[in-house]
């Protein structure tokens, strides 16, 4: 058996993984939302998502409309999973184990069990303006 790095593998493995707010909270995702009109980027707090959404709820194919004033454009989520510098849009197929059927949802783990969040989390390269480089 051979053992597949963590950055090649597919987006479909990491959805399986970390499907609701609350496991990309236990498993220490950092997650930001950029809108394809303005380019606006801005840091998505899972804590404040997880609380008016519910921990169950899932930011994967979700297009929400840009916070900022008078721009039309909707938002992508995008995300960098843990203990890997790969920058993801959360973007995926359903996943085909679930096809039919209503996923079960892990329970979410106590809180000193979980990830200790980062600080100050780098902004990853994909995430910067072209002009700021």
């Amino acid at each position: 058996m051979s053992y597949v790095k963590l950055e090649r593998r597919p987006i479909s493995w990491w959805r399986v993984r970390a499907n609701s707010i609350g496991q990309m909270i236990d498993q220490g995702w950092v997650v930001w939302s950029v809108c394809n009109r303005c380019l606006l980027v801005l840091p998505a707090d899972l804590e404040w998502l997880a609380w008016k959404l519910g921990d169950g709820e899932t930011l994967w194919n979700r297009h929400p409309s840009c916070r900022r004033f008078g721009c039309e454009g909707v938002i992508t989520f995008h995300g960098t999973p843990p203990e890997t510098n790969r920058c993801m849009e959360l973007k995926a197929d359903w996943p085909k184990e679930w096809q039919g059927e209503t996923p079960s949802i892990p329970p979410r783990l106590a809180p000193e069990k979980r990830a200790e969040p980062l600080a100050d989390p780098k902004t990853p390269e994909a995430a910067k303006r072209p002009w700021a480089r």
